[in-house]
């Protein structure tokens, strides 16, 4: 029988050292609900911000960056103590996304606003010391949504009115380095730091834009409709990515694009009878699992043969199913059921009937929406 926990607590207690948390961000409501992702309990709530739209961990895992959407905010999180360290009131307009370089010395946050004392949106620049930031730059390049950081310390911005991808620099003066024309309305960046690769989902082209980050090239692009989330499969070609309003997936091969094809022989459609949007994978590339907009089932694929290999009901609307760093749970929040379902992965690949481990209840009216796994590395 699964565990049910009760609604997370509005205070959060005192906790000591490091750990893997679970972050699960609030649609409605504020903050974040923080669950221990060694033992699936409940720790409480931590931020006051609305709509907490990513999270950037500076290495050592102690200090976390939050923008949030609804507030023009950012947040900076003790993930020890679980409390806010300190808070930044003039970051930007709808500040979208965080991204640290690698050594973690620079924040970089992108806004579809205007940044603090320009009217422009762009990225907003902070010099980061553990709990302490400092602003240093405001770089007006256009309304920001996805970010990401290569492995030569580039950071890569869509523009999301200039259906551009920019390249720049990660350290002062952040030049920019290099545009790239993409599909129309860029928005969601996934980047594949193995094989150094970044997917661009163009959400008014229904494309996505294929980059190799190591070459600063574009290998092609794709149709995907309504494109959202994404991610690499390891061990293999496949690249998938959500479909917010029609059905399913849309499965590209990575290595047809390197041969220049982008007509209909470089993806795959897969039915799931709902829209998706964040799938998400083990670290081993054996099994998918996937969201659901119109049902209360998240969907767990196998990705070599694309075949579903089971669906777990968890509650209405499970969104942003995330897969612990060993693959051992997957955590999925339900948005309309105010619910986090905790998954065992071994179960569901053995047809386990219940392979739920737990069930946590988040505050009423929150609408977990989407989980950041604090030991899922920085760079995926």
């Amino acid at each position: 029988m699964p565990e049910r926990h009760s609604d997370a607590m509005t205070t959060t207690p005192a906790r000591r050292g490091p750990g893997p948390l679970a972050l699960v961000k609030h649609l409605r409501g504020e903050g974040l609900t923080v669950i221990d992702a060694a033992t699936h309990e409940p720790l409480g709530r931590i931020g006051d911000g609305r709509q907490p739209h990513a999270l950037a961990v500076r290495p050592g895992g102690r200090w976390a960056y939050v923008p949030y959407m609804g507030s023009n905010t950012l947040e900076i999180l003790d993930c020890w103590t679980l409390s806010v360290a300190d808070r930044v009131d003039e970051v930007g307009t709808a500040p979208v996304g965080a991204v640290l370089s690698r050594t973690g010395r620079y924040l970089f946050v992108s806004t579809y606003g205007g940044l603090p004392g320009d009217d422009r949106p762009g990225l907003a620049v902070f010099r980061t010391a553990g709990e302490r930031v400092e602003p240093v730059a405001g770089l007006p390049v256009g309304k920001a949504a996805g970010l990401a950081v290569d492995a030569g310390n580039d950071v890569w911005v869509a523009l999301r009115d200039d259906d551009e991808l920019l390249r720049l620099g990660g350290t002062p003066p952040f030049d920019v380095l290099d545009r790239f024309a993409v599909g129309a309305g860029p928005q969601d960046l996934t980047h594949e730091p193995t094989r150094g690769l970044l997917g661009v989902n163009n959400a008014d082209g229904d494309s996505v834009t294929v980059v190799d980050t190591r070459a600063a090239a574009v290998l092609g692009t794709v149709h995907a409709p309504n494109p959202r989330g994404g991610t690499a499969v390891p061990g293999s070609d496949r690249w998938v990515v959500g479909d917010t309003a029609d059905d399913g997936l849309t499965v590209i091969d990575l290595e047809a694009v390197r041969r220049g094809e982008t007509d209909a022989t470089a993806t795959d459609r897969i039915s799931l009878g709902t829209p998706t949007a964040f799938p998400d994978v083990t670290a081993d590339g054996s099994l998918l699992a996937v969201d659901a907009y119109d049902d209360d089932r998240v969907a767990f694929l196998d990705p070599a043969s694309l075949d579903v290999v089971a669906r777990v009901e968890t509650g209405s609307t499970p969104r942003h199913p995330r897969f612990s760093a060993d693959g051992r749970v997957c955590y999925v929040p339900s948005v309309d059921a105010d619910t986090v379902t905790v998954v065992d992965v071994d179960g569901v690949r053995v047809g386990d009937p219940d392979p739920i481990v737990a069930t946590i209840d988040v505050p009423d009216g929150a609408a977990p929406a989407g989980c950041f796994r604090t030991d899922r590395g920085r760079y995926q």
